[in-house]
C-alpha cells in the first residue's frame, strides 16, 4: 500500500464528503463552555509567544481569564525573585483605590499558607476558596474589595458566590514551587464555578506556569517549595 501523503487528497466521492463535514464541524462556531476554554487557551498560546517580560505575560493572562471566564475581578500575583515575596501585579475589574491597597500587600510562602491568616477551602489541588464568613482580615482590609458595604450581606444560598469571597488558581513551577496565582470574584452570574470552569482555570494555570518559566533566568532563584 503506497504511503499517503498529508495533501494527496482521498478517494473521491466519499473523501471529499469527510474532509467538508470536518471542516464544517472545525469551524463551525459553538456556544459550550468547554469548546470556549479551549478556543481561550489556543489564543493565549498564540499571543504570548510574543511576550518578553513576566508582566506582558499576566497581563496577556488577565485579559484572556476575563474573555473566556465567569469572573469580573481578577487579580494575579507573582513572586519576586529578589526577595521570595509574592505581591499583586496586574488587574481587572478593581477599582484603583483597591488596586493600590492590593498592591500594598507582600506575603512570604507561610503566611500565603498558613490557615489563620487564609482559611480556605482546597477544592482541588491547585484550586483555594475563601469564603467572607470565614476571612479573619475582612474588616481591615475593607478597602481592598470594590463594594465594601456587601460584605456583610448574608448569603442566601451555598451556590451563592457573594462580595468577599474569592478563589485563588495557584500556578506552580516544574519543581512544584509556587511561582504565581490567580485570584478570582464576583462571577457574572453570582454563583459558584462549573466543574468546566474549574478544571478550565486548573488547564489554564499550567499553560500559564510554562510561559512563566519560558521567561526565568537559567540560574535558580530562591526557592519556595510548599
Amino acid at each position: 500500500m503506497p504511503k499517503r501523503t498529508f495533501d494527496m487528497p482521498l478517494a473521491p466521492p466519499i473523501g471529499k464528503e469527510i474532509g467538508a463535514l470536518l471542516k464544517k464541524r472545525y469551524s463551525e462556531a459553538t456556544s459550550s463552555e468547554e469548546q470556549k476554554i479551549l478556543d481561550g487557551l489556543q489564543n493565549f498560546i498564540s499571543h504570548i509567544k510574543l511576550r518578553r517580560t513576566s508582566r506582558n505575560v499576566l497581563q496577556e493572562a488577565a485579559k484572556t481569564i476575563h474573555r473566556v471566564f465567569p469572573f469580573q475581578e481578577i487579580a494575579l500575583g507573582i513572586r519576586n525573585p529578589d526577595d521570595g515575596l509574592y505581591r499583586y501585579d496586574t488587574f481587572i475589574g478593581y477599582s484603583r483605590e483597591a488596586e493600590g491597597e492590593f498592591k500594598k500587600q507582600a506575603y512570604d510562602l507561610k503566611t500565603f499558607f498558613d490557615p489563620g491568616e487564609f482559611p480556605s477551602i482546597r477544592i482541588s489541588k491547585m484550586i483555594d476558596l475563601t469564603i467572607a464568613e470565614n476571612e479573619p482580615r475582612m474588616e481591615k482590609e475593607q478597602a481592598c474589595w470594590n463594594r465594601p458595604t456587601l460584605l456583610k450581606v448574608p448569603r442566601k444560598s451555598p451556590d451563592d458566590f457573594t462580595e468577599g469571597d474569592y478563589m485563588d488558581v495557584l500556578v506552580y513551577s516544574e519543581d512544584n514551587e509556587l511561582i504565581a496565582w490567580i485570584e478570582l470574584s464576583a462571577p457574572r452570574d453570582g454563583k459558584m464555578p462549573s466543574s468546566s470552569t474549574l478544571k478550565g482555570l486548573e488547564l489554564f494555570a499550567a499553560v500559564l506556569s510554562m510561559a512563566l518559566q519560558s521567561l526565568a533566568p537559567k540560574e535558580k532563584d530562591i526557592p519556595a517549595k510548599r
